[in-house]
Formats: structure tokens, C-alpha cells, sequence
């Protein structure tokens, strides 16, 4: 008497079950389903056929989904937008109160932070270098550095973060 094996429930297999690759358990699907096609009525031949298609449209919208979870394109997505529009409201931050106290604190006629320059003449040629608005630039990355910091702190986002296995 032959005896059969199976697989184990835990869906590895064992020493003694062949393990098919993909290519292969495809081509024993196809196979199967012309054999079954040759022998049913065209009512039960379009159902077949019907949920192959089924079957292959959600394998088409799982595979896509999967691929937005996993590469992470909608967190992506949703923290652009939200830099775009913290950095907006850091710049509007920068020209409403961190600009005009400076052009209180340092010494000058009171013209925009940004305007502020300096000019260097060298065998000739003078140059001008506008410094304000390149302090007013590293400013503004510390600040939304610092924001981000803390809304990352407070929010407490680490915790969400998959641990990868290793």
C-alpha cells in the first residue's frame, strides 16, 4: 500500500514534498484549467473564466497596494505636504517676527533683514554680498529642524515605526 504525504498545517513543507517554483505552479494551474474547460458546458466555462479574471485583477490591485504599504509612498506623500506647509508657516514666521526684531537689534537704517549686504572692493571691482537673506535661510532650518524635532518627540512617532527584522 502507497502511502501519501502532506504537507504539515504550518504551510512548510517537508523533506519529502517537492517544492514547485512559481513558474511551475503556474503552468500546473493552466493546465488544470484547460482540462476542466475541455469538459464543461459554456455556462460553467464562462464562470471559470470569469473568476480567473477576478482572481488575476486582485492579485494586479493587492500587488499594487502591497507596494504602497511597503515602500511607504503614502507616508511619503502626507509628510510633503505637511513640509510644505510647515515651511510655509515658518517662513511667514521668519518675515512677521524674527526679521523685524532683528532690523531692531542690529545696527543700520531699519530696511528688511533680507536687504542686508556688504561691499567689497578688490583692485577695482566691487562686489556686494546680501548676507541678510542667507542668515534669514539658516534660521529658518533651525527652526523647522527644531519643529520637526519636537513634533516627532511629542507625537511619540518612533513607536509607530516597524521594527526590521534583521
Amino acid at each position: 500500500m502507497a502511502t501519501q504525504t502532506t504537507q504539515p498545517s504550518n504551510d512548510k513543507p517537508d523533506d519529502t514534498t517537492p517544492v514547485l517554483t512559481p513558474e511551475q505552479n503556474k503552468r500546473r494551474e493552466v493546465k488544470e484549467l484547460k482540462t476542466k474547460l475541455t469538459n464543461m458546458s459554456p455556462l460553467a466555462t464562462a464562470e471559470v473564466v470569469n473568476e480567473v479574471v477576478a482572481r488575476q485583477v486582485f492579485r494586479q490591485v493587492s500587488g499594487f497596494t502591497d507596494f504602497l504599504r511597503e515602500q511607504g509612498v503614502v507616508g511619503l506623500a502626507i509628510g510633503l505636504v505637511f513640509g510644505i506647509q510647515v515651511k510655509a508657516v515658518v517662513d511667514q514666521f521668519m518675515a512677521s517676527f524674527v526679521s523685524p526684531v532683528l532690523s531692531l537689534v542690529l545696527p543700520g537704517n531699519g530696511d528688511s533683514f533680507a536687504r542686508k549686504s556688504f561691499t567689497v572692493s578688490f583692485h577695482g571691482k566691487t562686489q556686494t554680498f546680501v548676507w541678510g537673506q542667507f542668515v534669514l535661510s539658516i534660521l529658518t532650518l533651525l527652526i523647522v529642524a527644531a519643529i520637526i524635532y519636537t513634533a516627532y518627540n511629542m507625537l511619540r512617532l518612533d513607536k509607530l515605526s516597524k521594527k526590521k527584522d534583521k
